[in-house]
This record gives C-alpha cells, sequence and structure tokens, in this order.
C-alpha cells in the first residue's frame, strides 16, 4: 500500500505541474525564479532522464512499460520490505509512470526544472518524475545497506576483499 500510495502521490504532483507549465510557458521559454541559479521553463526531451540519449523516444516508452510492469511485481513481491524500500519502489514507478504519460500525450517529456550557476554551468533540465526516481533509487540503495552487515572482510595480511 505504501508503494501505491508514493507511485500516486509522483504521479498527480507530476502531471499537475507539467500541465502548469505548459499552459504557462511556450516551449523553449523559461523565467529566472532565484536569479540566474534556479530557472522554471518549457523544454521537451525524447531521451532519457536528464535529457541523455535524446532522439531514442520510441524505445524508452517501451522500456517504461517494462519497467513499470517489473516494477509493479516487485512491489507485490516486497510487501514484506522495509518501509523505505516500498517508498523506493513507488518513487521510482511513479516517475516512470509520469514520464511515460508524457511519451505517450506528448511524444517526449515535459521538462521545467534548470538549476546551474550560470549559463555555462546548467544541470540538465528535469521534472518532479525523474527527481522522483533519483530519489527512490537513493533509497533502495542505501536500504540495500543493513546495520550489523559487513559487506567486505579484512584477512589477517590487510587485503580487503
Amino acid at each position: 500500500m505504501m508503494s501505491l500510495i508514493a507511485a500516486i502521490a509522483v504521479v498527480l504532483a507530476d502531471q499537475t505541474t507539467k500541465l502548469a507549465i505548459v499552459s504557462t510557458f511556450a516551449r523553449g521559454e523559461q523565467t529566472d525564479i532565484l536569479g540566474a541559479f534556479f530557472r522554471l521553463g518549457h523544454a521537451r526531451n525524447s531521451g532519457a532522464v536528464f535529457g541523455i540519449m535524446r532522439g531514442l523516444g520510441r524505445y524508452f516508452t517501451v522500456f517504461s512499460i517494462v519497467a513499470a510492469a517489473v516494477i509493479i511485481v516487485v512491489i507485490f513481491l516486497a510487501r514484506q520490505a522495509q518501509r523505505r524500500v516500498r517508498v523506493g519502489l513507488g518513487l521510482v514507478l511513479g516517475g516512470a509512470l509520469g514520464n511515460l504519460i508524457d511519451r505517450l500525450h506528448y511524444g517526449a517529456v515535459i521538462d521545467f526544472i534548470d538549476i546551474g550557476a550560470n549559463d555555462a554551468v546548467r544541470w540538465p533540465s528535469f521534472n518532479i518524475a525523474d527527481l522522483a526516481i533519483t530519489v527512490g533509487v537513493a533509497l533502495l540503495v542505501v536500504s540495500s545497506f543493513k546495520p550489523g552487515t559487513q559487506h567486505c572482510q579484512d584477512d589477517s595480511q590487510g587485503n580487503i576483499f
């Protein structure tokens, strides 16, 4: 249930903000919020998260559908997992679904958050779905390190493996 709530919250927040952006900004238009550091604008991304591999939108549509199906199965199998695992899976699912909706509706993902130091040093534009995927994966990675579990061993000669 926790995963489902997280996924629904992400999809609603993601799609609501994207609708506001599309109805407020023309494609390519942006405005400074905190000077050049934080801007909002309307960009379209036919590639993967943070704009990598542009132009492969069809493949990412198929990948998103398959990924969402796999995540749903994993969520079902992880019903008894730690809360942060379930939330992490829900965030990843919600982000994948949010961007999939864009790909199906617009043919590309709507990105609108733009941060950087100046015009020369900018992080690729992103959206709430991208942020949720990133945070969800981080939660899953953190959850893989259980307290008290030794992940490497030190032998008597000082070699760590």
